[in-house]
Formats: C-alpha cells, sequence, structure tokens
C-alpha cells in the first residue's frame, strides 16, 4: 500500500488548517495523491480545488474532503458505504481509516479505472460498485458509516437503510443552489419520537450534484425517511 509520507507539504498545510484531527490529518499525509490524478494536473496536485477525473467530473474540493471526513469520524472496526468513488483518492484515505469499504460509483468508466488504480497500488480492503446509489439494497451488505460526496436533494434512502442500528452517515443535502452537511445517526425512536432528532447540521456550501435519483431535481426537501429495520 502507497503509504509514503506525501511530499506535498503545502497541500498538507492547508488540510491541517482546517482543524481536523490529527487521525483524519495522517490519512492524507500517507497517501501519495500524485497516484490518483493525471500527470496532465500535476501542476494542480498541491492545491485543494477539484481536478478533472474523467467522464465529465472532477474530484471532490480537498477541503470540504477533509471536513466531511473529520465530521463523520471513522472508527477503525468500522465496514464503510462510501457513494461517489471518482478517481479513488478519497476511497485510499478512507482505507486507512476502516476495516473494509464497499465504494460506489456511478460513472462504469470510472469505477473500474479506480479499482485498478487501488489493487494495483496494494489496497485491498475495498469492494467495488458500479452503478446509482439508490439501487442499493440488502445484497451490498449493512454499515457502521456512510459517506455521499453529491448533493442530495432529499434523504438518500436506500443508503440510510443500510445502517446498522446506531449506524451514521454523511452528506450534503438540500435544495440546488444550497447544500448542508448532513449528520445521520440511525438511532431507534419511541412511538411518538420525530424523524428529525436523527439528524444533525452543519455548515452550507456548494456541492455537485450526485449522480442519479438522490441528485435530481426535487421541488420539496423532505429530509424524514422511512422507518428503519425491527421499527414499526
Amino acid at each position: 500500500m502507497s503509504k509514503a509520507k506525501t511530499k506535498l507539504p503545502q497541500f498538507i498545510k492547508s488540510i491541517e488548517a482546517t482543524g481536523v484531527n490529527k487521525n483524519v490529518l495522517h490519512a492524507f499525509e500517507q497517501i501519495d495523491r500524485s497516484l490518483f490524478f493525471d500527470p496532465f494536473f500535476k501542476d494542480k496536485i498541491e492545491g485543494t480545488v477539484p481536478i478533472p477525473v474523467g467522464n465529465g467530473e472532477f474530484s471532490d474540493d480537498a477541503l470540504l474532503l477533509a471536513r466531511m471526513i473529520d465530521i463523520l469520524s471513522p472508527n477503525k472496526k468500522w465496514t464503510l458505504l462510501e457513494v461517489g468513488t471518482g478517481s479513488g483518492y478519497s476511497t485510499a484515505i478512507l482505507s486507512t481509516l476502516v476495516s473494509k469499504i464497499v465504494t460506489v460509483e456511478f460513472h462504469e468508466k470510472l469505477a473500474k479505472a479506480a479499482k485498478n488504480r487501488l489493487i494495483d497500488n496494494g489496497f485491498f480492503n475495498i469492494k467495488f460498485l458500479a452503478g446509482d446509489c439508490a439501487e442499493l439494497d440488502d445484497t451490498a451488505g449493512s454499515f457502521d458509516a456512510a459517506i455521499i460526496y453529491g448533493g442530495c436533494t432529499h434523504s438518500p434512502y436506500a443508503v440510510l437503510n443500510l445502517l446498522k442500528s446506531n449506524g451514521v452517515a454523511l452528506f450534503p443535502m438540500g435544495p440546488m443552489h444550497m447544500k448542508q452537511l448532513t449528520f445521520y445517526k440511525n438511532v431507534s425512536l419511541k412511538d411518538d419520537g420525530n424523524p428529525f432528532d436523527r439528524y444533525k447540521f452543519h455548515e452550507t456550501g456548494e456541492f455537485p450534484s450526485l449522480r442519479g435519483q438522490y441528485g435530481a431535481a426535487n421541488p420539496e426537501l423532505n429530509i424524514i425517511v422511512s422507518p428503519q429495520r425491527g421499527e414499526a
């Protein structure tokens, strides 16, 4: 696995400046960022802005990526579901922070390229899927946590329903022009419980739309999820 400390001091300083915890910062330090982007964009590797990864898609803003991972607070024992493999860079970072990952990429071509790139560089605790995350079902498994990088216009039910009891998820959600980082915890509710109690909202920002059903334009902002397993 490519764990040689990155030779991008300015990039790491930018990540550190976000105030992420030391485990997240260390994960960014361990991954050779240059492995995940076309050499044509080598002048952008030291920066934090999104980089083209193919199929008209871009990498995540590195500062937002660091912030999202920090809010999620990965645990080394977790099995994690990632939506939005992209180049595989975020997947590599997360792979050092959890036990296992299932990562889903909407574009099959990107999914195959990321799989080859990660396996060739020794990342073996990852399972790769291609398609719309809205089509996920029990066959994908159950998860301690999930993270979605693309903006959702409403709750990503298919993903949240795969969380174990007390499992957590983080995703940007809101109207098309502005999203809010949304933390969800799969806790049981009393008969008169409010589904909003499962949610905690963080800062707003602009995120590219998630591909597929949950990123489609939706005039109604609906964050109430369907009953979880074992609930009435």
